[in-house]
């Protein structure tokens, strides 16, 4: 009788599929010695994928009266916000008008230092 508490389960794949890993094991690669090996490799690189899409894109960071610094984890950069009196400025977009100002204003603290500059006359966006 079969054990009910097994390491591992079989799962069923097209023919196709199976053939075409076979394929490219056998011609492209050395990497794997079976396919169960690429099946499993692609199964693990497809859930880190996943998990990258529930990393948000921005995360703001060393924030202070002058500016923020923003994480874009599409683009792999960091784009520099500044604060100054005559408005803000992204040096990553080297423009006023972007996405990580977009985000930046959606932050609460931000928005404070914000409000605390219109305050003292400085032209920076209404939040």
């Amino acid at each position: 009788m079969p054990e009910t508490n097994q390491d591992y389960r079989g799962v069923s794949l097209k023919r196709d599929l199976v053939n075409e890993v076979e394929e490219y094991i056998n011609t492209h690669s050395k990497r794997y010695k079976s396919i169960a090996d690429f099946i499993h490799e692609a199964i693990r690189m497809h859930f880190k994928e996943l998990e990258k899409k529930n990393i948000p894109r921005f995360e703001h960071f060393n924030k202070g009266s002058d500016g923020v610094r923003i994480t874009d984890r599409e683009l792999h950069r960091i784009a520099d916000i500044y604060f100054k009196p005559d408005g803000i400025f992204c040096d990553l977009d080297k423009t006023n008008n972007c996405v990580h100002i977009d985000f930046a204003l959606t932050v609460p603290e931000i928005r404070d230092i914000i409000r605390k500059h219109n305050k003292e006359g400085w032209r920076l966006p209404d939040v």
